[in-house]
């Protein structure tokens, strides 16, 4: 009998789903007594249960593309830490505040050497006598030479203020002006370069410094130092060498210790410019760098430097470097609050391009970073640090949603 009342397919198998939809139609209280079995169940730890296994399934299947990316080929711009080629890795963060800049004193020009435009007082004792002192105050013309009373011009730029004395002295006995006198020759008033200075210094502006006291040093200590954003390039516009500089100072048509102007003739006065690294002017103790009148300094601005995280962290944003330090692979680890799931272990960084290279991908792992150097790779500025997914994130979290599902599901029967 219950046979018969199964209805039979086309193919001669017997459907059962169809005995059961007419036999609904015919008795329409088995309908509601169905419905509310169906709200029961739902209602039930049970219903709940099967409800967070089939999350799981539809977790698993979507995390299948994610486990898949870990899979995907190398191409030619991907690195792994450790076996990154040499001119991709990151440069040392340096700071220029740190350096010492007594390096740069080595090659400054002298500073009791007289140059044109130079004021110079005089003082000729021709006796014992107070009466018998004379002093007076003179400009040495741009010709070198400076017009001294009773005695009519002497050549006076290039001469360092002992041999400006016995130079005189020779000068008052060979003209029988004087037949021994005390000379003394004293610096009043330095010829001044007007040189402008601006960027990362404590006290930009244009500044007067003595002609041969113009080197980049001393025009650095003119502007007040470095400022605390200031960067290690500096850009001088109208540079002279030394060679150069001391012939501004001496006469324009003297020598000096076999010194002659082979550059920058003052025919053709074309405003050169050269850029420095100041790290490494430092380090190789560098100081061939003299402005002349109306030139200009750019000393670099520097914004902070920083990366981004983001990923498996728990303060995924911009980290920023400390001022003159490095930052490695664990440091912006550690100062994004670490990673957000135990298991975390796979990490990109994503360099920039920079004029020379062009953009990589690097490979890390943190359990080798935590205790090898080499892993724990010094980041670059822009840099954009990654921790990723893996099948373990994955499946710990697939396990805690289980948990707390089951967990949401257990709570009424307590």
């Amino acid at each position: 009998m219950w046979l018969s009342l199964c209805a039979t397919s086309k193919d001669g198998s017997t459907d059962f789903s169809h005995f059961m939809d007419e036999h609904r139609q015919k008795t329409p209280g088995l309908v509601a007594s169905e419905r509310s079995r169906s709200a029961r169940d739902s209602r039930s730890p049970a219903a709940g249960l099967r409800f967070s296994t089939r999350s799981v399934h539809w977790v698993i299947l979507a995390a299948i593309p994610l486990l898949s990316l870990g899979c995907a080929s190398m191409n030619d711009n991907h690195y792994y830490a450790g076996h990154i080629p040499g001119g991709y890795n990151a440069p040392p963060n340096t700071n220029p505040l740190t350096i010492d800049f007594a390096q740069l004193s080595g090659t400054a020009t002298d500073s009791d050497v007289i140059a044109k435009g130079d004021v110079v007082n005089v003082e000729i004792a021709a006796s014992v006598s107070a009466k018998d002192i004379f002093s007076y105050s003179v400009r040495v013309r741009d010709d070198g030479h400076a017009d001294l009373p009773l005695i009519g011009p002497v050549r006076m730029a290039g001469l360092s203020l002992a041999d400006a004395d016995a130079t005189l002295t020779e000068v008052c006995v060979a003209r029988n002006i004087y037949r021994a006198p005390k000379v003394n020759v004293t610096i009043r008033r330095r010829k001044t370069n007007r040189i402008l200075v601006v960027g990362g210094v404590k006290d930009p502006g244009v500044k007067e410094i003595p002609v041969a006291e113009s080197d980049l040093l001393s025009i650095l200590f003119h502007a007040g130092g470095l400022a605390d954003d200031a960067g290690a390039n500096i850009e001088i516009r109208n540079v002279l060498t030394r060679d150069e500089t001391m012939n501004e100072a001496i006469a324009a048509d003297g020598t000096r210790g076999g010194i002659t102007q082979t550059g920058y003739a003052a025919a053709s006065r074309v405003p050169r410019s050269v850029k420095i690294d100041l790290v490494s002017a430092a380090q190789s103790g560098a100081n061939d760098y003299f402005v002349g009148d109306r030139g200009v300094v750019v000393v670099e601005k520097t914004e902070p430097k920083a990366v981004t995280v983001t990923g498996l962290v728990r303060k995924p944003g911009r980290v920023e470097f400390p001022k003159g330090e490095d930052l490695t692979l664990m440091d912006a680890i550690s100062l994004s609050g670490y990673t957000s799931s135990q298991v975390a272990n796979k990490v990109y960084i994503i360099r920039q391009p920079t004029p020379e290279s062009k953009s990589i991908v690097i490979e890390a792992n943190l359990s080798k970073a935590s205790h090898d150097p080499q892993h724990n790779i010094r980041l670059a500025p822009r840099d954009i640090v990654k921790v990723e997914h893996t099948a373990a994130t994955i499946l710990l979290e697939a396990a805690q949603f289980i948990r707390v599902g089951v967990s949401s599901s257990l709570n009424p029967l307590f």
